[in-house]
């Protein structure tokens, strides 16, 4: 079972696992593979993107790592 790093960067999670983009949508993130967020997921941390969006982190991370554990 792979853990997700809160510290990497959202660019980096979307490249490695583009499945979890879905996931950021549903908790009310803008979608981060295009445009202006495109820039700012390469500079701002998992952990940011749910502090600025009021995502709690333990959930966030939950429903990120079962959809990237389910692809692994």
């Amino acid at each position: 079972m792979e853990h997700l790093n809160i510290n990497a960067k959202v660019a980096q999670v979307l490249q490695d696992h583009p499945e979890t983009v879905d996931v950021f949508l549903k908790h009310g993130c803008p979608n981060m593979q295009s445009g202006f967020f495109s820039v700012m997921a390469r500079i701002m941390s998992v952990r940011n993107a749910a502090r600025i969006h009021r995502i709690p982190i333990d959930e966030l991370t939950t429903d990120l790592e079962q959809v990237i554990n389910l692809q692994d």
